[in-house]
């Protein structure tokens, strides 16, 4: 549960005060102007919080927030835009998922959009692009885009862009490399890039 700043100018790390709820990997975070949002994951004794925090950069201070309404998870994707924070997909003990929420930053309020119209998956790759969030590739339970026929476990390689303005998803080209899971992700200056993660077999 510890936080640290890095001073980029300086090449300096600076401890923050600790996040004020029980430890957890897997949890995920974003930022909108000074404040950044941070929740979910998993614990030590295997439990999924559901609790929302915000963070404030020029005060080091945090603030719990209205908890997620739905089920709690790992490795979801987690996209701002605008004043919204788009959050979905991950796993969980009862497997993967593909629902997708909207947090409202002002109103500090949860609502269940439209699911990811693909198979349900965990630690997808995700970025914003303007008024725009988009998510694929990742794990899922069953066979799917780009998965590998000869291995057990199903990465996928398809591509879908959510537009908030009327709550609906449109399937992109299917990326054009091998399936992966577990890489990382920007966008910057009108591009989305991603980066390594593991392949078609997991490796």
């Amino acid at each position: 549960n510890d936080v640290y700043k890095y001073d980029k100018l300086n090449d300096l790390w600076i401890q923050l005060q600790d996040f004020p709820a029980v430890g957890r990997g897997y949890s995920y975070g974003v930022t909108n102007a000074n404040k950044a949002y941070m929740g979910l994951g998993s614990t030590n004794s295997g439990i999924y919080p559901n609790d929302w925090w915000e963070y404030d950069m020029d005060n080091d201070s945090w603030i719990q927030k209205s908890s997620f309404p739905g089920n709690g998870r790992n490795h979801p994707a987690m996209i701002v835009v605008g004043n919204k924070i788009y959050m979905g997909c991950g796993s969980n003990d009862n497997g993967n998922l593909n629902d997708w929420w909207e947090y409202d930053i002002i109103n500090d309020s949860w609502m269940q959009k439209t699911d990811l119209p693909a198979n349900e998956r965990h630690h997808p790759f995700y970025f914003g692009i303007g008024d725009y969030a988009y998510v694929g590739f990742g794990h899922g339970s069953s066979p799917g885009p780009g998965s590998n026929p000869s291995s057990s476990s199903y990465i996928y390689n398809d591509f879908y862009r959510y537009d908030p303005t009327n709550d609906n998803w449109l399937q992109l080209s299917n990326f054009p490399s091998e399936a992966r899971v577990a890489g990382t992700q920007f966008s910057y200056g009108g591009k989305g890039y991603v980066l390594s993660g593991d392949g078609d077999d997991h490796g």
